[in-house]
C-alpha cells in the first residue's frame, strides 16, 4: 500500500470519528431535548468528509476540518440548550365536545401556550381516529400555529363522521425549529379522549324548533279561525261570537248565565316508531347508510311529537327485536330514547317481519299512530312486509316511511349511450316499478300512509304530514 492510500485511509478514519463525536451530540440533544438534527444540520454535519478528502491533495484542509468538527458541536449544543425555548415551557391541549353527531362537521380545538419570552412557531399534529376524518382510515392532521411570547394560540379542524360508536384520540404532538434552525424540536401534550358518535342531535333541534314555530303560528290561526280540538278541556263564560253550539246547557241553567264548553287537540296520542336494522338497511346512501339516516329521521320525529305532547314508543328490528322503549311522555323520555336506539347497528341479515311485528302489535292497548321506517328494494321482504303489517291497520293508524334513492331515478331518467347504460337503466326501472307497486299494495290492502322522500328531507316530510294529521284529528 503506497503512502497516499495510507494518508487517504487515515483522512477516513478522522473523518468516521469526527462525524461520531458529532453523533454522538446530535443523540445528547435527542435524549435531552428531544431534538432531532434538521436539514441544515445534516448538511453541515457533511462537510467535514469532503475536506478531508481533499487534504490528501492540501493538507491544510486537515486543520480546517479539525476546527469545523468541534465548533459544529459547540453550535448545536448552543442552540439547543441556551438558545431556543425548551418544551417544557410549551403545553398542548385539545377542546371538543363529548358527543358527535353523524353525518355533521363536528369542530376540534387544539390550544398552545407559550411561557417562553420567544415567540414560537411550530406544527401540530393530531392523530384522527378511524372513520371521523371524511371517511377516510386513520390519518393525522398537520396544524401550523405561531404563538407570541406569554400567550396562547389555537387551531381548529372538523371531522366528518361517518359511523356511530365510540372513538378513542391519543394525546398531541408537535414540533418547531430551534432558533438557528439547526434543529427540529419535539413536544407532546394532551391527555388521550374518548368520543361518542351519536345520531344527528344537531339535525334533531332543528327539526324541533322548526316545529315549534311551525305550530305557534298554527294555533295563533286556529284561535283566529275558531277551529278548535275535540277534545274536552273546561268551561267557560259565553262571549259574543262563541259558537252557540258549545252552550253547556246545565251549567248554564245552574249560573243563570251563559257557559260553553272548550275544547283542545288531543295529547298523549300513542305513537309506536319502529325502524328497520335489517340487511337492506346497509346499503350507504350519501356517506351514511340507510339505517342512520332512518334513526336520524325516527329521532328528529320523536322529538317533535313529544314536544307536542304525545307519547311516543320505539323499537329496532331485524329478524328479532333489537331495541324496545315503552311509551312515554317528557323531555327526559326523547334522552332515553336517544340512549337505548343510539347504541344499535344495522345487522347483515334478513328481518323477520311477521314475528317482530306481530310481536309489537301486541304491546299497543290503545289506537296509536305506527310509524314504520324501512326499505322496499327486495321483492320478496316487500311481500312479507305488506302482510305483516295487517295486524295494524286494522286497528290504528299506519304509516310507512321509504328512503327514495336519488341515485337510482337518476339512472332510471337517463339516456342510455352503451348496452351496459341500457342494462342499468332497465334495473333502474325495475326497482321504481317494484317500490310503486309495494306502496300502491300499502295503500290499498293495509290503509297505510306512504312517506317517501330524499334522505335530506325525510324527516321534514315525516314531521310535515304527521302535523298535518294532527291538524285533521286522524289520530
Amino acid at each position: 500500500m503506497g503512502a497516499s492510500e495510507l494518508a487517504l485511509l487515515d483522512q477516513l478514519k478522522d473523518s468516521t470519528l469526527q462525524l461520531a463525536f458529532v453523533a454522538g451530540t446530535a443523540l445528547l440533544l435527542g435524549l435531552v431535548r428531544r431534538a432531532q438534527p434538521a436539514g441544515l444540520a445534516l448538511g453541515l454535519i457533511l462537510v467535514p468528509v469532503p475536506l478531508l478528502a481533499l487534504s490528501v491533495w492540501w493538507p491544510w484542509l486537515t486543520w480546517v476540518a479539525a476546527f469545523y468538527t468541534p465548533l459544529l458541536m459547540v453550535l448545536l449544543m448552543v442552540d439547543g440548550f441556551l438558545l431556543s425555548v425548551p418544551s417544557r415551557y410549551l403545553s398542548l391541549s385539545r377542546s371538543m365536545g363529548q358527543k358527535f353527531s353523524i353525518g355533521q362537521k363536528n369542530l376540534i380545538q387544539l390550544s398552545v401556550v407559550n411561557n417562553s419570552h420567544q415567540p414560537v412557531t411550530l406544527t401540530l399534529r393530531d392523530s384522527v381516529p378511524e372513520g371521523l376524518l371524511h371517511g377516510q382510515t386513520g390519518a393525522s392532521l398537520d396544524l401550523p400555529a405561531v404563538v407570541l411570547p406569554y400567550s396562547h394560540e389555537s387551531v381548529s379542524y372538523e371531522v366528518l363522521p361517518t359511523r356511530r360508536g365510540l372513538y378513542r384520540f391519543q394525546g398531541i404532538h408537535g414540533r418547531y425549529k430551534s432558533r438557528l434552525g439547526l434543529l427540529w424540536l419535539t413536544l407532546s401534550g394532551g391527555r388521550p379522549e374518548t368520543v361518542q358518535v351519536v345520531p344527528d342531535l344537531r339535525r334533531i333541534r332543528q327539526m324541533r324548533l322548526k316545529a315549534s314555530k311551525a305550530q305557534n303560528a298554527g294555533e295563533l290561526q286556529k284561535r283566529s279561525l275558531g277551529l278548535e280540538g275535540t277534545q274536552f278541556s273546561g268551561l267557560r263564560h259565553y262571549f259574543a261570537g262563541d259558537d252557540v253550539r258549545k252552550l253547556a246547557w246545565q251549567a248554564t241553567a245552574k249560573l243563570d248565565m251563559p257557559v260553553v264548553r272548550t275544547f283542545a287537540h288531543e295529547v298523549e296520542q300513542p305513537i309506536l316508531v319502529l325502524v328497520d336494522a335489517g340487511r337492506a338497511m346497509n346499503v350507504p346512501v350519501k356517506h351514511l347508510q340507510k339505517f342512520d339516516w332512518a334513526l336520524n329521521t325516527a329521532l328528529a320525529f320523536m322529538g317533535v311529537a313529544i314536544d307536542r305532547g304525545d307519547a311516543v314508543g320505539a323499537g329496532l328490528f331485524a329478524n328479532r327485536v333489537l331495541a324496545n322503549v315503552p311509551m312515554g311522555t317528557g323531555r327526559h323520555h326523547l334522552s332515553r330514547l336517544l340512549d337505548a336506539l343510539g347504541q344499535v347497528q344495522v345487522q347483515p341479515v334478513e328481518p323477520d317481519y311477521e314475528t317482530v311485528m306481530l310481536q309489537f302489535a301486541r304491546g299497543l292497548k290503545r289506537r296509536s299512530l305506527v310509524v314504520v321506517l324501512t326499505d322496499l328494494i327486495d321483492p320478496i321482504a316487500s311481500r312479507s312486509l305488506v302482510a305483516s303489517l295487517k295486524s295494524f291497520s286494522r286497528n290504528h293508524v299506519l304509516m310507512v316511511v321509504t328512503l327514495a334513492d336519488s341515485q337510482i331515478a337518476s339512472t332510471a331518467d337517463m339516456l342510455p349511450q352503451s348496452p351496459y347504460a341500457v342494462y342499468q337503466k332497465g334495473v333502474a326501472l325495475d326497482l321504481l316499478e317494484l317500490r310503486r307497486e309495494t306502496q300502491r299494495l300499502l295503500c290499498k290492502g293495509n290503509q297505510a300512509i306512504v312517506v317517501d322522500a330524499s334522505p335530506e328531507t325525510l324527516d321534514e316530510t315525516l314531521i310535515a304530514r304527521y302535523l298535518e294529521l294532527k291538524r285533521q284529528n286522524r289520530l
